[in-house]
């Protein structure tokens, strides 16, 4: 016998191409689409109708003389899909825009994609709505799943999974996210899950896509048991996270994440939570410990006058020595969240956060002053050796000036990893508060220096802050207070990186540079760390730009090359 996987739409009289699956197809992902039937001709395009090359993805047209003549009774949609054959010579020849995805592999042969229609964006990020649906259906209790990407509050674009299970058995949202989480990235979780007996279907029996219904606003079935607020405050921030997530009711032991949460909507909530208690906590919290009972204890600790630590863990378990990673411009150790759920599980991660970020202390003016505050910290909770620091942005200044103030007290760096950056502050001092602003801004919003220059302090700030806020860089939740208060520990930060001095390093250092350079950025391999590392760089290049390389879906690389790294330096030791 021979196995034949047919490929074609009803338009090009069912069959289009076929091929013989003889074993795994080299490159493919799935099983190949093959090759055209005889008298049928297969076009790769991309959106000006040009042949894209092998191993890009372009939509499908067939042509040939299998084509039906169009859709009886509707002149509009047959000139939609049937177009003029701008490749062949015959007069009147035509091709089918079929709306699906495919690539060529390398030895010629097609493989199939998904549908043009099924691409969306959420967040940023370009998602094929079939590779998760795929994904969910290897998933032993799921036997069909849909996926779409619904807009149900405006603005707020999320992804919502349906599922037809095997038997009676029916899998906790819990359980599916995580099965998830470990073949695709945290960007292609669906943030809700509907269970149905049937999909709605379509006369002529595919899917109906529009006739599926809004996720419900309940709960998800959940692994954790429902433990409702036990007081005013709990009950307070319960309805700021029912809000923000549009699910009802949330229990204070409940996952923010588990609840369909993601970055955006955790800034969301702190910003609410400091509208409503007047407090700013880190943003880390949701990271640390994300539910309503931990928030609950921060809010209680603040008014006690408790300072926060710190020493933020970001991904506390296993038995290796720990990885520190210093702030970045800002103090917010946030920015690690997506580069800790990649690591190795029993690789421990903890942030380094500003002191006084959220008001709670003086901020630290000085890079030597910052680095001793943290050599403390983590000397009080690891006090043995070897200790692997890292640090991205700005922080790298700082993680080198501890590595130097650990050395000078006899203790072993093993590790001492820069992401991204050189030694120094880049550029000149900005001229005034616009010039910093735009600096600072500018490479994620629209800012004219010259219309900042003709308004006020407080109203540049309102500017930045409205333009921010137009291009979903910053949540539409975040005040001006809050606003001035972060471009303030920006500038203090960036004043003590300008006025640190570096002296060489006696050991080594690991560079992670983004392979995306901005113009006029350092053409040195190393961004300069060549000339303070006695033990010499060893430069790793990752794929993205200085943003993007800590963020999905790049951050899964640079997690790939940092693993490699972290475990030839244990084993070393």
């Amino acid at each position: 016998r021979r196995f034949l996987n047919g490929y074609g739409p009803t338009e090009t009289t069912v069959a289009a191409s076929y091929h013989v699956v003889a074993g795994p197809s080299e490159g493919a992902l799935t099983v190949p689409i093959g090759r055209p039937l005889p008298n049928t001709h297969i076009y790769l395009l991309d959106g000006h109708l040009r042949p894209v090359p092998v191993g890009v993805p372009g939509e499908l047209y067939v042509g040939g003389v299998s084509l039906a003549r169009g859709y009886l009774g509707r002149p509009g949609l047959t000139a939609e899909r049937f177009i003029p054959d701008p490749f062949g010579g015959e007069p009147g020849a035509r091709l089918y825009r079929t709306g699906d995805l495919a690539r060529y592999l390398p030895d010629g042969t097609l493989e199939f994609l998904g549908r043009v229609d099924h691409q969306v964006k959420v967040r940023g990020f370009r998602i094929e709505l079939g590779e998760i649906e795929a994904t969910l259906e290897q998933h032993p209790a799921v036997r069909q799943a849909v996926v779409l990407a619904r807009e149900d509050e405006p603005g707020e674009k999320r992804l919502a999974a349906y599922l037809v299970t095997e038997g009676e058995s029916v899998p906790a949202a819990s359980e599916l996210r995580r099965f998830l989480r470990k073949k695709l990235p945290e960007y292609m979780v669906p943030s809700a899950f509907v269970v149905m007996e049937a999909f709605p279907l379509t006369p002529s029996g595919k899917v109906d896509r529009r006739a599926l219904p809004a996720p419900e606003e309940a709960r998800p079935d959940l692994e954790s048991v429902f433990v409702p607020p036990r007081d005013t405050l709990e009950l307070e921030l319960a309805r700021i996270w029912e809000e923000v997530l549009g699910v009802r009711p949330v229990g204070v032991r409940d996952d923010f994440f588990e609840l369909g949460g993601h970055s955006l909507l955790a800034v969301r909530i702190i910003a609410r939570v400091q509208q409503r208690f007047g407090v700013m906590l880190p943003l880390v919290a949701l990271f640390q410990e994300p539910t309503v009972e931990h928030m609950a204890a921060l809010l209680r600790q603040r008014e006690e006058g408790l300072p926060v630590p710190s020493l933020v863990p970001l991904q506390p378990e296993g038995s290796r020595p720990p990885l520190y990673l210093v702030h970045p411009t800002g103090g917010s150790v946030h920015w690690y969240a997506d580069l800790a759920r990649h690591l190795a599980p029993d690789q421990p991660l903890y942030g380094l956060q500003a002191r006084g970020l959220n008001g709670d202390a003086e901020l630290d003016a000085r890079i030597e002053d910052m680095a001793a505050h943290y050599v403390e910290e983590i000397l009080a909770f690891q006090p043995e050796g070897p200790y692997l620091l890292g640090s991205w942005s700005m922080g790298v200044a700082v993680a080198f000036e501890m590595a130097q103030q650990l050395v000078a007290r006899g203790r072993e760096v093993a590790l001492l990893a820069m992401l991204d950056q050189g030694p120094y502050m880049p550029g000149e001092e900005p001229e005034d508060d616009a010039a910093f602003l735009v600096e600072a801004f500018g490479g994620h919003v629209p800012l004219s220096l010259e219309r900042l220059r003709r308004l006020g302090p407080e109203e540049q700030l309102a500017h930045v802050l409205e333009e921010a806020k137009r291009v979903h860089f910053i949540s539409p939740d975040i005040t001006l207070p809050q606003f001035s208060y972060f471009v303030h520990v920006m500038k203090v930060h960036t004043q003590a990186w300008r006025q640190y001095t570096p002296r060489v390093y006696p050991g080594r250092i690991t560079l992670f540079r983004a392979s995306e350079r901005p113009s006029g950025d350092s053409e040195e391999p190393d961004l300069g760390w060549g000339a303070l590392a006695a033990g010499g760089v060893e430069v790793h290049v990752v794929p993205g730009d200085h943003l993007s390389m800590v963020h999905e879906p790049h951050v899964q690389a640079l997690a790939e090359r940092l693993r490699d790294c972290l475990a030839r330096v244990q084993v070393a030791g």
